[in-house]
């Protein structure tokens, strides 16, 4: 049923809650999962270039981010025993809320599997979480794991 699972996180302990429910769907569909890590704070070179940065500092800089991003992500695959699985790591560079759909979307996930701790700020309250917005977004399911429930 689900081919390709999406399994966003932000590398707290609520994405580890979603990861394994992303894990035991994988198992029991044969499931491919790819795991994406948004970092907020890279920047496009023309972002860099307005803000007058060093473009080859910031460059390797986000380089360093990634590398260790990326093997953080696979530390955490070795704890739910995954071993099993194709499993992908994606680095994105962006606002959150819409990077997880349009990754969704550019890699032909069919499901993407995410936690909420639900609103724990006014900001949520005002401007709605970062899972109503894929909600929204998404053009494939959402399976929203609560945290600390």
């Amino acid at each position: 049923m689900y081919k390709h699972i999406l399994c966003p996180t932000d590398m707290r302990e609520r994405a580890y809650v979603a990861l394994k429910k992303a894990v035991q769907i994988a198992h029991q569909f044969d499931s491919k999962i790819t795991m994406l890590h948004v970092h907020d704070e890279f920047m496009d070179k023309k972002e860099r270039e307005m803000l007058r940065v060093s473009v080859d500092k910031m460059k390797e800089k986000f380089a360093h981010i990634a590398i260790e991003s990326k093997e953080e992500m696979k530390e955490i695959i070795k704890t739910f025993h995954a071993e099993n699985i194709h499993i992908d790591y994606l680095l994105r560079g962006g606002k959150v809320e819409t990077e997880i759909p349009k990754s969704a979307e550019e890699i032909g996930a069919d499901l993407i599997v995410i936690c909420t701790d639900g609103r724990d700020n006014i900001k949520d309250f005002i401007s709605g979480t970062i899972t109503e917005h894929v909600i929204n977004k998404a053009s494939c399911p959402v399976l929203v794991v609560p945290f600390g429930k």
